[in-house]
């Protein structure tokens, strides 16, 4: 192959790289794939917040890292006739402040030869719908599954997803 192809399939190339760019930035909204851990504790049940319509006493704090690094509680709004479905709301505050609003959204547990131990997986994900700072009108969903020792009150998860924040809006000075 002599030079002069060489330099056609490397315009081609580039020209055909720029063009799969353009059409990405030019869908209005930005996506992002998001995945760390969350670790939390179960409270005892007078430190739960009050939740309207919950049957349950039940509820965790914890840490999550990653990409959404911060703080996160779950308060268990009910539990399945089965007690192998736990619907969950949850709160989420990023380290730097932001607040991310999630749908309720259900865990479900299997059991494990150990009784004190579960498996854990939120089948259909969790639901954002949007938050404060970054996360405002932000959309997505974020799959969690791992492990709770229920003896040790410990709940370890790790979470992967997709978030998309929409285009923001550029501001024209006036002249």
């Amino acid at each position: 192959m002599n030079m002069k192809t060489l330099a056609k399939l490397f315009a081609l190339s580039s020209a055909a790289i720029c063009l799969g760019a353009i059409s990405g930035l030019a869908d209005g909204e930005h996506c992002r794939q998001v995945g760390g851990g969350v670790l939390t504790n179960f409270l005892d049940p007078s430190q739960c917040l009050p939740t309207a319509g919950s049957t349950v006493n039940l509820c965790t704090d914890g840490t999550a890292t990653g990409d959404l690094k911060g703080a996160i509680e779950v308060q268990v709004a009910g539990i399945s006739k089965n007690g192998n479905v736990f619907t969950n709301h949850h709160h989420w505050v990023t380290e730097s402040g932001d607040t991310i609003f999630l749908n309720t959204a259900d865990l479900t547990i299997y059991p494990t030869p150990d009784n004190h131990r579960v498996l854990a997986d939120y089948l259909n994900g969790v639901e954002v719908m949007g938050g404060t700072g970054a996360f405002e009108r932000g959309t997505g969903t974020i799959f969690f599954f791992g492990a709770g020792d229920l003896s040790l009150g410990q709940i370890t998860l790790r979470y992967e997803g997709t978030v998309c924040f929409p285009k923001v809006k550029e501001h024209k000075l006036a002249v």
